[in-house]
């Protein structure tokens, strides 16, 4: 058979932890995260295997062939793996006195080898795993050794609840539960010829450890490439811990994909080689984990929170990033990256950017329906953002041309059947408006058709607007778009014009407490007339503001 780069074996964990073989955790990895519950989850789990004479499946465990000979190093398996090796060790000192220690002190160490440990975890984990665990006799007198710091605390905590179980067995049953754990306790041993591939099958396996994220593969070839010393690795280890704590799993893994866009075109094939075969080929790991991720993590931070720190406080700079964040792309958000990590801190050239930046994304979403034109739009922005030459040219990427401009125009006069270019369009008017603020995209506005989309048979609308197809047209146009909350458009679709108005749009705590709603209250009627000149003004006043009447340049 063709060999696929995976193998994959059941086996008894006496022939996991056999002499000769050893499992390593890369320093870079995550430490041991199983709380109590866990642990104790396993080794009951263990217990009633034994009382019922069934064997007990432990899952899979995902390991990477290294060059050295019998030494793998764990993708998945570490929580399984360090409690196990727990479990082992408990039993090898509460049976001691039955000569059964020296038989289970094998399967944690090879005492014929120098520093053949069977198990080595990181660098946080691996002095206390050594002498909590790993050392003849130390789990009877774990009390009396120094375990203060946070990071150790699970694997003091879990060795001393699995030995409260173990205690509380027989001895008969203590020699009973290791032979039982060794023998009859199978795991898959699913062994691959590289990490991408490692992590890849990992993915598709149910085990009870966290699936790894785009960023904690990533961090293996990162660490293996700074060459760090073990200082060097545990700071850097604890930074993007806290990285991971700030952003949040699912942001860390878009930041680093933001941050490969800006270096790779194509973008094409698997994260971590694509990363590190174009994000790596500019900046030395060493380099992006002490000085050039940091930066891009704040940044991240900041465009995450709508919240830009200049050299002066410009409140605008912050509008234009909230309405961006209510459009249904994110493209912008790499060049943006790269502005705020490029350019110093200027108030008056952040407003220009994220001025420009709003309008081209406005247009990218509205006019610009290709998503490959998009990207390569954005892209070209990106490679111009570090010169201010390139970066504000007539014909650089962040300006609209001639026929974007005549086109984005012409876009603002029709209709709007999508729901995300409405709400967008509808936030960037609110803060047109006299008296207009810039709501938050988070929020929970919507968008308030004047004229119901669907207006009862018989009711006034219908009177008012008996055209079918006058309806059709100017229901999704700007001039028929207002805000409400959720629940007060719930209400309002359902009423007629003149009840809507008085009751919610005119009202100071529902309606009125948005420009774009009062400036319907004024209206006596609502009738086709009004929505058409108020679609005219609306427009217009993007039109000005976006400058699409003024020469290019």
């Amino acid at each position: 058979m063709q060999n696929l780069g995976v193998t994959a074996e059941a086996k008894s964990v006496l022939n996991l932890l056999q002499p000769g073989v050893q499992y390593r955790i890369p320093s870079y990895q995550r430490s041991y995260s199983w709380q109590v519950s866990d642990a104790t989850a396993l080794i009951d789990d263990l217990i009633v295997g034994l009382d019922e004479d069934r064997p007990h499946f432990l899952g899979a465990i995902v390991t990477v062939k290294t060059s050295v000979p019998g030494l793998f190093e764990v993708v998945d398996g570490q929580q399984r793996l360090t409690t196990l090796s727990l479990l082992l060790a408990c039993l090898r000192d509460l049976t001691s006195h039955l000569r059964k220690a020296p038989d289970l002190q094998k399967y944690l160490s090879d005492d014929a080898r120098e520093g053949g440990w069977r198990m080595t975890l990181n660098q946080v984990d691996a002095p206390v795993f050594r002498s909590l665990v790993q050392q003849p006799e130390s789990t009877l007198n774990a009390e009396m050794l120094s375990c203060t710091e946070d990071e150790h605390s699970l694997i003091f905590d879990n060795l001393l609840a699995v030995r409260e179980r173990i205690q509380m067995l027989s001895p008969v049953d203590r020699v009973a539960l290791a032979n039982f754990v060794l023998n009859n306790c199978p795991m898959v041993h699913v062994e691959v010829d590289d990490r991408d591939l490692g992590h890849k099958v990992f993915q598709v396996l149910n085990t009870r450890g966290r699936q790894p994220s785009a960023h904690d593969i990533l961090k293996t070839e990162l660490f293996e490439r700074a060459k760090f010393s073990s200082e060097e690795a545990d700071k850097y280890a604890r930074a993007w811990t806290q990285y991971e704590s700030r952003l949040k799993t699912r942001n860390f893994d878009d930041l680093l994909r933001q941050i490969r866009s800006l270096h790779d075109r194509q973008m094409r094939g698997n994260f971590v080689t694509g990363f590190c075969n174009s994000v790596l080929e500019d900046v030395p790991a060493r380099k992006f984990l002490t000085s050039y991720l940091p930066r891009f993590v704040h940044a991240y931070m900041e465009l995450q929170q709508g919240s830009i720190r200049l050299n002066r406080t410009l409140r605008e700079v912050d509008d234009h990033l909230a309405l961006l964040g209510g459009l249904d792309h994110n493209g912008w958000r790499a060049p943006a990256l790269k502005f705020l990590v490029t350019h110093d801190r200027d108030a008056d050239r952040a407003r220009e950017f994220f001025c420009d930046l709003e309008r081209l994304a406005f247009c990218m979403q509205l006019v610009v329906t290709d998503r490959d034109a998009r990207l390569r739009r954005y892209r070209r922005l990106s490679e111009e953002v570090t010169s201010d030459a390139k970066l504000f040219a007539p014909d650089g990427a962040l300006t609209l041309t001639p026929e974007e401009r005549e086109k984005l125009t012409q876009r603002l006069k029709g209709r709007f059947g999508s729901v995300t270019q409405r709400r967008a369009l509808v936030l960037k008017l609110n803060s047109l408006l006299p008296r207009g603020e810039t709501v938050s995209p988070k929020s929970d506005i919507t968008v308030e058709h004047v004229l119901p989309r669907n207006p009862e048979p018989g009711s006034e609308w219908i009177e008012v607007w008996p055209d079918l197809a006058e309806r059709r047209e100017l229901c999704d146009a700007l001039g028929n778009f207002c805000l409400l909350t959720k629940a007060d458009n719930q209400i309002a679709d359902r009423l007629g014009f003149s009840e809507k108005r008085d009751t919610i749009f005119a009202h100071p705590q529902r309606g009125a407490q948005f420009a774009l709603t009062r400036d319907v209250a004024k209206e006596e009627r609502w009738t086709p007339a009004v929505v058409r000149r108020r679609t005219t003004r609306l427009a217009d006043l993007l039109i000005r503001n976006w400058k699409l009447d003024l020469p290019a340049g």
